[in-house]
């Protein structure tokens, strides 16, 4: 006996898997150049407002290195535009 299309599992549905591959292959890292952070206030700052822009899924802020990676779908320039916005120098 032959299973029909509504017994297979959602998971294994391959129209989902494209899409979700999709998903994956669309984000992307992202490092930026900090200035004008001088403590950890200043790196936590900065942080959440990277996590603000919409597209993004992931930041982090090393404040000893001046450097950010962001993971997401947002461009570059969106999020030198926050961190610029709130008070602090960023380049690509």
């Amino acid at each position: 006996m032959a299973a029909t299309p509504a017994s297979t599992p959602a998971s294994h549905d391959p129209a989902a898997s494209v899409e979700s591959a999709a998903t994956v292959e669309s984000a992307a890292t992202v490092e930026l150049s900090v200035s004008g952070m001088t403590c950890d206030g200043c790196a936590n700052t900065v942080t959440r407002v990277l996590r603000r822009v919409p597209g993004v899924t992931g930041a982090r802020v090393d404040l000893a290195s001046g450097r950010a990676s962001v993971t997401g779908t947002a461009s570059a320039q969106e999020l030198i535009t926050a961190v610029q916005a709130a008070g602090f120098g960023a380049q690509g």
